[in-house]
């Protein structure tokens, strides 16, 4: 009796390693392979990683720039731009955690030290004290604008050799670009309206980029 119950066990064990042998190619589960990512010591990984920490450098500097503006914004449109310019503010926070992390998963540090801000943004820096309604509204045009012009260049250079980054930097430069939006929607003409901003600039139109 114990015999026979050995030989069946025997019997089921064998088969079933049989079939797991024979189906093993098909229920394989996938492997995490950094198949996106540029190779380690070569020029495209050095140039992801430009590119990421030149963005992440240029996102710092707008944080504090939109917080600080969020702060000192003074005129007929305080409010509205006090609460527009802290969701911008909480925005770029998220886009420049994600850029740090990427350039970690490439196998760079990332940089975000104040002295790099200062140093290497290549970005205008916001007045100090009170400032006026256009002053701000005029000013964060031109910063979005000149940041995402430098974001497209920078999705071109590593579109190929690293298409994840690409991809990430194409995700903020779309949030850049609305914020712009955004920004440039105060001074909007509209069939009804030939608005110039005039009523916040004491009389005077308000000059923007490409306007």
């Amino acid at each position: 009796m114990k015999k026979t119950t050995l030989m069946i066990l025997s019997t089921f064990l064998i088969g079933s390693a049989l079939a797991g042998g024979a189906g093993a190619q098909s229920t394989k589960l996938p492997v995490n392979q950094f198949s996106t990512l540029p190779k380690s010591g070569t020029d495209d990984l050095a140039k992801s990683a430009r590119a990421l920490q030149s963005t992440l450098t240029e996102l710092q500097a707008l944080q504090l720039q939109t917080k600080q503006a969020h702060w000192n914004v003074s005129g007929t449109l305080f409010y509205p731009i006090h609460l527009m310019l802290q969701e911008h503010y909480e925005g770029i926070a998220t886009y420049a955690d994600e850029v740090a992390e990427r350039l970690l998963a490439v196998g760079s540090s990332s940089d975000g030290r104040a002295p790099t801000i200062v140093q290497t943004s290549g970005l205008p820096e916001i007045p100090g004290g009170f400032i006026d309604d256009a002053r701000v509204l005029t000013f964060f045009t031109t910063q979005y604008q000149t940041v995402g012009e430098r974001l497209k260049k920078r999705i071109d250079d590593v579109e190929k050799v690293d298409p994840t980054s690409a991809n990430l930097l194409q995700e903020v430069e779309h949030g850049i670009e609305k914020y712009q939006w955004q920004v440039r929607a105060e001074f909007q003409q509209t069939p009804t309206d030939p608005n110039t901003g005039f009523d916040i600039n004491g009389g005077k139109p308000v000059s923007l980029p490409g306007k």
